[in-house]
């Protein structure tokens, strides 16, 4: 692999490695690595950590100005414009999520979603490959940011609990058909 990237081993190693701590691939000693198979009770359990930390994070966020509003707006018109790229409707959703919740005041709660992230990352990406989805719906993001408009932060906090739960759902019935 290094010599078809053109690089040491060194950086090579250290890439599998990482992914092997975040649980892509597995890491077999005097083997080398393979990929981890994607697993219905990972993605149920890091959604449903993240879907309370998510919405911990919004709820400590204050108002969301109209400036923020609008911009989570335009990311999900672009999302919802997004065809047929896995990866660029991936990078939209988890950019409207973080512009979301930008104004939570706690790093370390920002920064354990920032980790977890990865894990729907890839089964999104997996999902959107294999299920022939072309884009992703933005119906929640829309129906969160109306709540937030509304000045109505419980509406928001259900809306965006439901969206996560909605998503843990669809991706669970893929995994396990």
């Amino acid at each position: 692999m290094a010599a078809r990237l053109g690089v040491s081993r060194t950086p090579v190693r250290e890439a599998l490695l990482r992914l092997a701590r975040e649980g892509v691939v597995a890491a077999d000693m005097g083997r080398g690595f393979s990929v981890t198979p994607l697993d219905r009770a990972e993605m149920q359990e890091t959604g449903a950590i993240l879907a309370r930390l998510e919405t911990l994070a919004l709820e400590l966020s204050g108002e969301v100005p109209a400036e923020r509003l609008a911009l989570l707006a335009g990311i999900d018109r672009e999302l919802a414009g997004v065809r047929g790229n896995p990866d660029q409707c991936i990078d939209l959703d988890e950019q409207w999520h973080r512009t979301l919740l930008q104004g939570c005041p706690n790093g370390r709660l920002l920064s354990m979603i920032t980790s977890l992230w990865q894990v729907p990352r890839r089964y999104m990406r997996a999902y959107l490959r294999d299920a022939g989805r072309l884009s992703l719906s933005t119906q929640h993001h829309a129906r969160i940011i109306e709540a937030l408009r509304g000045n109505d932060r419980e509406a928001a906090a259900r809306r965006f609990a439901h969206h996560w739960q909605r998503g843990i759902e669809e991706l669970s019935a893929w995994i396990a058909r």
